[in-house]
């Protein structure tokens, strides 16, 4: 708004530029660090609450305690203060859109969110919860809207602390927001435990997989006494695709006490994880859903009809315009996107005058004989799993494992295909040879970060893999990790899909390649974890993959990018 007195102002070194959204307590805006040059958000109380000296002081006091905190699902707060009686705190900006807007997208459309992105979202946030409570701090305000998810698919929890004081109604000081308020909260806000937050969060997930939140009324008391006094609606009543396993998911986590809910947002999401991991691949045809019944109304006045084919990611680039694809960090001449499609328009005419020269004399050869064509067959919807530790248990895959030998000999590289392609030579080399992507994986990497993409078709057995860090010697350097921790968390890596290794750390960025399309399992060692075995530190240049304990290349750790035969 132009008439707005901050903007234009400059509170401490954050210069206010603009209005992001208003709410009842408080209003942020958009600005720029001056002296970082870097973008922020600004909360500031709302002119209402700003002689209350009590809300005023928690405001700031709050800030001041999250600030102290490092979580990936966590906003970090950089700074807090007050200036002739305007408190306000300086946060971490996120470029995207929150969750509430992702779900009226959904539904204005007619769609269901794709189960892989509940996934992501619900375990983001139960990580944030489950971080928070140890610190004994309660949110008492989870809902959509306090949930933002980045133009690269972060998603960070926000506004912890900002409703402690604020007195609504009869009930006393109630805290939260009416559709996902908790039994005891709603009751009395002295009452919330961590399960609170909990089922706030089954309250979300209820609506991500319905596309309708369990209880709706335009009374915020009437709405508060369902929540204490009503069962919620059988979720397959309005998704009939959900199977009984994730119904009874949902309801134990809105049960009405808090200990007969699931104490964790692990344990939580676990749950639904196997729930909906059993129902096998997601149907995106459309699909009649069943009238809603009496007495629950749906957010919007569209009818859900079928699981999305857009991933979050794209719809926050269709609703911001971004591009989700982003070049790698060592690609330092990028050519703009109308050069990309011509180089990419010669390069696949290149390719088919040459098959046209070759081909012929391949077959007269007898290097090739025609093949019948295979019968399509249909992948899974991937997942994408994040675990906060390398120690997160993963149970046992039913396929074969690699292990990675202990010794500097190399076995024999697999014997070469009936297409006469050489066998890769298993020494470090910033050249990529040539394999027909439906036999390899690439692997990408920083300081920070490690991914397996899989550009096939078909989805590939990851237990099967194995990495080593070596010396300049040959000899194991004591870091390595084994493919088969991946399949604990989803049993393969499906087709455009990655598997990643991303180190816990407060100042990294990770590399997040563009080529994966979604991810199967993200797993967050500790910087000192002893998995981590990709980067150049104790003498280490280079690392090797096995498949099923078969040495099938070395890579060198400055490439930042290694192509990997598979059989």
């Amino acid at each position: 708004m132009l008439d707005d007195p901050l903007i234009g102002r400059q509170l401490a070194n954050y210069k206010v530029e603009r209005v992001i959204r208003r709410g009842g307590m408080a209003q942020v805006y958009y600005g720029e660090d001056v002296k970082l040059h870097r973008p922020v958000a600004i909360k500031v109380i709302d002119a209402r609450y700003r002689s209350n000296p009590a809300y005023a002081e928690r405001f700031v006091r709050e800030a001041q305690s999250v600030a102290k905190w490092r979580h990936e699902n966590i906003v970090q707060i950089y700074y807090a203060d007050d200036e002739d009686g305007l408190y306000y705190y300086a946060m971490e900006y996120v470029d995207g859109l929150d969750l509430a807007q992702l779900l009226s997208a959904y539904t204005q459309d007619g769609e269901l969110m794709p189960h892989h992105d509940v996934l992501h979202i619900g375990r983001a946030i139960a990580n944030a919860l489950d971080f928070a409570h140890q610190k004994g701090v309660i949110h008492r305000d989870i809902k959509p809207s306090n949930v933002m998810v980045s133009a690269l698919g972060r998603v960070l929890l926000t506004d912890f602390g900002l409703a402690l004081t604020v007195e609504e109604g009869s009930h006393g000081e109630i805290f939260g927001t009416p559709h996902y308020i908790a039994p005891e909260q709603a009751h009395r806000s002295a009452d919330a435990v961590p399960q609170s937050d909990l089922y706030s969060l089954g309250v979300i997930l209820y609506e991500m997989l319905t596309g309708s939140v369990p209880f709706d009324d335009p009374s915020p008391t009437s709405l508060a006494l369902q929540h204490i006094q009503d069962e919620p609606p059988s979720p397959r009543l309005l998704n009939p695709q959900l199977s009984e396993a994730t119904e009874v998911v949902l309801l134990k986590a809105l049960r009405k006490k808090p200990e007969e809910r699931y104490q964790t947002g692990k344990a939580l999401l676990d749950a639904l994880e196997e729930s909906l991991a059993a129902e096998g691949p997601q149907a995106t045809l459309s699909l009649a859903l069943p009238p809603i019944p009496a007495g629950i109304q749906s957010r919007t006045a569209s009818t859900v009809s079928r699981l999305s084919r857009l991933s979050v990611v794209d719809r926050i680039a269709m609703q911001i315009g971004h591009d989700k694809t982003i070049p790698l960090r060592h690609n330092t001449n990028e050519p703009s996107p109308q050069r990309r499609l011509w180089l990419a328009a010669g390069g696949l005419l290149f390719v088919l005058f040459i098959a046209l020269l070759t081909l012929p004399r391949l077959f007269a050869a007898g290097f090739l004989a025609p093949m019948s064509n295979p019968t399509a067959t249909a992948t899974a919807t991937t997942v994408l799993l994040a675990s906060p530790t390398l120690a997160a248990t993963a149970t046992a895959p039913a396929t074969p494992t690699a292990t990675a030998t202990g010794t500097s000999t190399a076995t024999a590289p697999p014997t070469a295909t009936s297409t006469n392609t050489p066998n890769p030579t298993p020494t470090p080399t910033n050249t990529l040879t040539p394999t027909p992507i439906a036999n390899r994986l690439q692997l990408f990497y920083d300081d920070f970060s490690f991914y397996v993409w899989n550009p096939g078709a078909l989805p590939v057995d990851v237990s099967m893999l194995a990495f080593e860090a070596v010396d300049p010697a040959g000899a194991p350097a004591g870091y390595s990790f084994q493919g088969r921790v991946w399949t604990g968390f989803y049993p393969r890596l499906e087709s455009r899909a990655c598997n990643g290794l991303e180190v816990v750390s407060e100042i990294a960025t990770q590399l997040r390649p563009f080529q994966c399309q979604t991810y199967n399992a993200l797993i967050r060692p500790q910087a000192d974890s002893e998995t981590i075995f990709w980067i150049n530190r104790d003498n280490v240049s280079q690392f090797r993959v096995y498949w099923q304990g078969d040495l099938v290349r070395t890579c060198a750790v400055s490439a930042g990018t290694c192509i990997i035969p598979i059989p």
